[in-house]
């Protein structure tokens, strides 16, 4: 989670660690290895289990208000049911993440060994890989530590202006700063969640959103990860399936949720199975076959998901126009409860 930064032999930060890289340099005998408990690690963790449970509270009651419309018979409309397919992913998030470390700003630090010392306890190590040498040289040329990298966003904000308005004039320096660089920054988000496997080269101060680093295997491999990843996006898609059978306005609008739906659900289903069949089989052409189906899948979902879920995220709100009489009715607990 970033948790670990290297540190230069005169306390100069270099750049976060992954997995491998401390490993390497643990092997080189380059590193005082750092100490550290699992209490520590825990500590580091932003979001308790305070924060989490009100979330949880509240997700648990909207659930619990869905299954009780249903038992009483009264409509829930289609953007409920996206809303609870949601609250069922942010469940299912919540659980996998209950111990995760959070917004990690302050790194354990892990040190270099002087020459001296890293030839004393290992002569005959290789060096290790040419990371440490290219986080020497980002540190040189940046010097920003992650700590002054936020005090110093207002004068880089400030002169980056500057720099545009001298350039393109003010009314594009304007419109550039409230248009584009949101839109800018919203797309550097939704990389840094998809860039999940490794360090970006451009910022060794942090690690992604959702960073995994890449195992040393097989890339399309059934895992217990891709068991979980491809179960939570087929469950998140079957969900939508229960306003299926209701009454659409139009034809079309019934064909477009069934489309998207089986979309969202079916793919990641067919991508399964052919990484299933493909651990079975022996025959190496076959397994090559079965991989590179899978892999062409997966490239040809990715817009075909990203199309069915924005249909699933507008047609609930444009469904709102025509909604049945029972969708304003209330819900009656007292139904629910034991009474004389």
């Amino acid at each position: 989670m970033g948790g670990f930064a290297l540190h230069d032999t005169d306390e100069s930060f270099l750049r976060v660690l992954d997995k491998d890289t401390l490993e390497e340099l643990d092997n080189a005998g380059e590193i005082v290895w750092p100490t550290i408990t699992e209490k520590e690690i825990q500590d580091r963790s932003k979001a308790d289990i305070f924060s989490k449970g009100i979330v949880l509270m509240q997700t648990t009651w909207f659930v619990v208000q869905c299954i009780s419309r249903f038992a009483t018979k009264l409509a829930v409309t289609e953007l409920e049911v996206v809303t609870l397919a949601f609250a069922v992913l942010n469940g299912i998030t919540y659980w996998l993440w209950w111990n995760k470390p959070s917004d990690v700003r302050c790194a354990v630090p892990v040190y270099l060994k002087s020459l001296a010392e890293s030839e004393l306890s290992n002569s005959s190590a290789l060096d290790p890989e040419s990371k440490v040498s290219k986080a020497r040289q980002q540190r040189d040329a940046s010097q920003i530590s992650p700590s002054e990298k936020g005090d110093d966003f207002l004068t880089s904000f400030k002169d980056s202006f500057t720099h545009r308005r001298d350039r393109y004039g003010p009314i594009l320096s304007i419109l550039y700063t409230l248009l584009c660089a949101p839109i800018k920054a919203i797309l550097h988000h939704l990389w840094d969640m998809m860039d999940q496997d490794m360090i970006p080269d451009d910022d060794t101060t942090r690690v992604p959103t959702f960073y995994s680093p890449e195992e040393k295997k097989k890339v399309l491999r059934v895992e217990p990860s891709s068991w979980t990843l491809i179960g939570v996006i087929a469950l998140f898609g079957a969900i939508h399936f229960i306003p299926w059978p209701f009454t659409f306005p139009t034809t079309a609008e019934w064909w477009l949720w069934g489309v998207s739906t089986i979309s969202i659900t079916g793919g990641p289903l067919v991508v399964l199975f052919l990484l299933v069949i493909s651990q079975w089989v022996s025959h190496p052409i076959l397994i090559r076959i079965l991989e590179d189906s899978a892999a062409f899948m997966i490239l040809m979902l990715i817009p075909v998901y990203m199309a069915s879920r924005i249909i699933l995220l507008i047609l609930p709100l444009i469904l709102l126009r025509s909604l049945p009489p029972t969708a304003f009715l209330k819900l009656k607990w007292s139904e629910f409860l034991p009474h004389i």
